[in-house]
């Protein structure tokens, strides 16, 4: 795939990843200075 396809399709699957909980608790986790708790 081309270059400006690839980041194309990465930027994509990026924002996808991150409308997910775990991302969501990974996020907060970090802010807060705690261990996240993920989902099972």
């Amino acid at each position: 795939m081309p270059l400006d396809q690839a980041y194309d399709y990465a930027s994509k699957v990026m924002v996808e990843n991150m409308l997910e909980q775990d991302a969501k608790e990974g996020i907060d986790a970090f802010l807060e200075k705690r261990t996240p708790q993920w989902e099972e």
